[in-house]
């Protein structure tokens, strides 16, 4: 089994895009895959390996285990594993798979991504992120890039999760609507570029046919299927077609999740925090909050801060941390969001609380 593409430096320019991913999809397939691997390492977490160990015939030759994405931390991890491995097997959730692809990088070895949750755009995404501690550092062309050889989706093992855990994949894509919110915001007032209306309403449409056909894969039960999970993945590969310029339509969602956790030292799931951080940029913008509470509630993606284990203090402390997060240009941040510019304050605090749990 031969390295994909890599490299150290310009991720945006050279990594394989998701659409050209190989994604294999099925039942029992991560069984079958793992009698032709050669030794390989496993970069995990111990939930996900657990619920992974009655797909494994045989052991791994090393396991390790990811904690933070800390570069530091992932180098450790990656000097312990043994010698003799020849492979790389990113298992997890996206902090698994992101830690998986800096061992491959370091270790010049292949890699296979299997996730045990669609939760993330990790899942379909080359690029290595420079962390130190919880804090993203550096420009994005700066950051390396590592191809898997393919992706496996086994069904038996994502289905096993929590299905919250699977539909914050799809909080993932819908918090693309943060993006609109701004560009209309500034258009409106006159501090931005005009909208193209053409691709905000691509956008739209793909987000409304997220919301109506995610439904129609649930059993008659209401559980997730196999179709659920597929429906979930196309919905990730669909974001990287749907995207606004980031000039007009900054990912500020993206950086509230990395200040929330910044600001009270602890990690939640990153799909439905991105959900989150769009409400709340859509509340602010008074760009209809309510039309992305529906699709989100249609995609059965919590929305409510306290169903995420956030707390009311919690989520102020974020809140209030974000402005200076987004306007750190020492480490490559410089976001012109209306949560920089024109923050939630105290006075505004109990309304938004308010708005967050009770619509």
């Amino acid at each position: 089994m031969s390295t994909s593409g890599r490299g150290w430096s310009g991720a945006p320019q050279h990594a394989k895009p998701a659409a050209e991913f190989d994604i294999r999809y099925g039942t029992d397939l991560l069984r079958q895959e793992r009698a032709r691997w050669p030794p390989y390492a496993v970069i995990t977490t111990p939930r996900a390996y657990k619920a992974a160990q009655p797909h494994l015939a045989q052991p791994p030759a090393g396991i390790g285990h990811v904690e933070l994405l800390d570069w530091n931390d992932l180098q450790a991890l990656s000097d312990s594993l043994p010698a003799d491995a020849e492979l790389v097997i990113g298992l997890g959730g996206g902090r698994a798979l992101d830690a998986s692809k800096y061992v491959a990088l370091t270790r010049d070895l292949p890699l296979i991504l299997v996730p045990t949750v669609v939760s993330t755009g990790a899942i379909i995404s080359s690029t290595v992120a420079k962390w130190s501690g919880r804090m993203i550092i550096g420009p994005g062309d700066r950051w390396p890039w590592v191809d898997p050889e393919h992706v496996l989706v086994d069904d038996d093992l994502v289905l096993a999760a929590a299905p919250h855990l699977n539909t914050a994949g799809l909080g993932d894509v819908l918090c693309g609507y943060a993006g609109i919110a701004e560009w209309r915001r500034n258009a409106r007032l006159g501090v931005g570029p005009p909208t193209d209306d053409a691709a905000i309403a691509t956008v739209l449409a793909f987000h409304g046919e997220l919301a109506h056909g995610f439904p129609a894969t649930l059993d008659s039960a209401g559980n997730l299927t196999p179709a659920s999970v597929r429906f979930i993945m196309d919905g990730l590969l669909g974001r990287q077609i749907h995207r606004l310029p980031p000039a007009a339509a900054p990912g500020g969602d993206h950086d509230f999740v990395f200040a929330l956790e910044l600001a009270n030292d602890k990690g939640w799931i990153h799909g439905e925090v991105v959900a989150l951080g769009a409400l709340i940029i859509a509340w602010q913008c008074e760009e209809h909050p309510e039309e992305l509470t529906a699709r989100l509630d249609a995609c059965r993606v919590r929305r409510r801060p306290t169903a995420m284990g956030i707390s009311r203090e919690e989520l102020w402390r974020g809140l209030a941390y974000t402005p200076t997060y987004m306007s750190d240009t020492a480490n490559g941040r410089d976001t012109n969001s209306i949560m920089r510019h024109e923050p939630v304050t105290a006075a505004q605090f109990p309304a938004l609380w308010q708005f967050l749990e009770e619509s």
